[in-house]
C-alpha cells in the first residue's frame, strides 16, 4: 500500500517507496496515472478518495509503473509500449485503448493532453493537465537517475523529445516526475537537456553501477542523473 499526499482538491500523488504515481479527479471522471511498483491495490486505494469512475492511463509500459493493472479491465497506454515493454502478455485479460500525440482525455472539466516523448521507452508519454498547467512526466524529465539503457530505450531520439516538451514550455508552470522530487520547476525539461547534451558529449565522468545484474555506467550532474551501458 502506498503513502498518500494531497497535491491540490482534486489531485493526489502516490508513493509505493520506488516510485510515484497519480490521482486525477474530475467533474464526472477519475483517473490514475501509472499503478506502481509495490502497489497491486492502487484502485482500491483510489477509491477511498473519489467516488467517480475509474481508469487507469500509463505513462508508459515499464514494469514499475503498472503493478496495479490487473485491477482494470481497460488500460490507455502507447501501443509501442503494449508490446515493446510486455504490457500486452504481463496482463493479457485487460483491453488496450490506444493513446497518440495530441490526444485529449476530458475528465470533466479537466482536458488531459498526450504529449509522445519516445527515448526512455518507444511508447513514452507526458500528460499535460491543461487547466492546471501542471506536466506529468512520467520518467523522461526528474532530478533523479533516468533509465537509458536496455533494448526499450532510444537514447538517440530522447533528446527530440525533451525539445519537444520545451517548445510547449508556456503551457505548463510545474512538472510532476515519478522518481526522487515530486514537483519541479517548469523549466526543468531545459535542464535535464543540458544534463543529456553534457554525457553524450563525454563531459560528465561516470561509476559503475549493478542495476538488476547489469553493470551500467552512472552519470550524475547538478539536476539530474541518467544510467547508460
Amino acid at each position: 500500500m502506498a503513502d498518500v499526499i494531497q497535491l491540490n482538491e482534486n489531485t493526489w500523488s502516490f508513493e509505493d517507496g520506488f516510485v510515484r504515481f497519480f490521482l486525477l479527479v474530475g467533474e464526472e471522471k477519475a483517473v490514475l496515472i501509472d499503478s506502481g511498483m509495490n502497489c497491486p491495490d492502487a484502485a482500491e486505494q483510489a477509491a477511498t478518495l473519489t467516488d467517480k469512475p475509474l481508469m487507469l492511463l500509463n505513462t508508459h509500459g515499464d514494469g514499475d509503473h503498472t503493478s496495479g493493472t490487473s485491477a482494470f479491465s481497460e488500460i490507455y497506454l502507447h501501443p509501442d509500449d503494449y508490446v515493446k515493454c510486455d504490457v500486452c502478455n504481463r496482463y493479457p485479460g485487460t483491453k488496450l485503448h490506444a493513446i497518440a500525440d495530441g490526444d485529449v482525455i476530458d475528465l470533466g472539466g479537466r482536458p488531459l493532453r498526450i504529449i509522445h516523448i519516445p527515448g526512455h521507452t518507444a511508447g513514452s508519454v507526458a500528460i499535460l493537465d491543461v487547466n492546471n498547467r501542471v506536466l506529468i512526466a512520467g520518467d523522461s524529465v526528474q532530478k533523479g537517475h533516468i533509465y537509458m539503457f536496455g533494448d526499450k530505450r532510444e537514447p538517440d531520439i530522447y533528446e527530440a523529445s525533451l525539445d519537444k516538451l520545451i517548445a510547449l514550455g508556456d503551457e505548463y508552470d510545474t512538472i510532476y516526475a515519478s522518481h526522487d522530487e515530486c514537483v519541479l520547476p517548469g523549466d526543468y525539461a531545459s535542464r535535464v537537456k543540458a544534463s543529456w547534451q553534457k554525457v553524450r558529449a563525454g563531459e560528465v565522468s561516470y561509476e559503475i553501477a549493478d542495476l538488476f545484474g547489469n553493470k551500467v555506467k552512472s552519470y550524475t550532474t547538478d539536476d539530474c542523473g541518467f544510467y547508460l551501458i
